[in-house]
């Protein structure tokens, strides 16, 4: 196996054969309303609505799933590049995006397909972020405000999240039932002071009981 294909495939098979099962049903289960995809479809309209994108802009798609945030997008297709681990998935995506550059890439990996080497305008994420640990989340993000992120872009990470500490365990007593121990949900009090502390200047939108959209950019930009 080259190069290339070693840096595609997943870290995880176990989690990737679970998306890959959940994809044919993966766009209804999350427009259900439920925890923890309460105000999942408004979310999304409002990280496109206070965006800025352009329709020159290149963007950068994160966890692209089966498409729902890139077909929001006014650009063109040939200006997304959207990447998943998940196969099946992407190839969900392929059918709603067909001129969409879509990439199997697992964030977590040491090297990322060569097609993301290239400054993104702006750079995008629906509920995916939560899969990973805070130290994780803030990894991601540092690499890619140091290598893809163009001058003056835009990291704009909608998913689940709780606006304080209070509010954090307040939801978690809440939607007990529904909580997944194994997924890292964020808490703004906490984490935007840590992203603050990497030189990123950071805005935060509380969009419903359980959901929010983090505005993130370069210390003075």
């Amino acid at each position: 196996m080259g190069e290339k294909e070693r840096n595609k495939m997943p870290e995880n098979p176990e989690r990737e054969a679970l998306f890959n099962h959940w994809s044919e049903s993966y766009q209804e289960d999350v427009s259900d309303g439920q925890f923890p995809f309460i105000g999942y479809e408004h979310t999304l309209d409002q990280l496109i609505q206070s965006s800025g994108i352009q329709s020159t802009h290149r963007v950068l798609d994160l966890g692209i799933g089966t498409g729902a945030l890139g077909l929001r997008l006014p650009i063109p297709q040939e200006q997304l590049w959207g990447v998943d681990f998940s196969a099946a998935m992407l190839a969900r995506a392929a059918e709603a995006l067909p001129r969409a550059h879509l990439l199997q890439v697992d964030l977590l990996s040491e090297k990322w397909a060569a097609e993301l080497d290239q400054p993104f305008d702006r750079i995008i994420s629906g509920y995916t972020f939560h899969e990973f640990t805070d130290e994780q989340k803030l990894a991601i993000l540092s690499r890619l405000v140091a290598g893809h992120l163009a001058r003056d872009g835009v990291i704009q990470i909608a998913d689940i999240s709780f606006e304080t500490e209070a509010d954090f365990d307040a939801g978690h007593q809440r939607f007990a039932a529904a909580w997944d121990e194994e997924e890292f949900y964020w808490c703004a009090e906490r984490m935007v002071s840590r992203m603050v502390a990497l030189g990123f200047s950071v805005n935060y939108t509380q969009t419903s009981d359980c959901a929010g959209i983090y505005s993130i950019t370069r210390m003075g930009e």
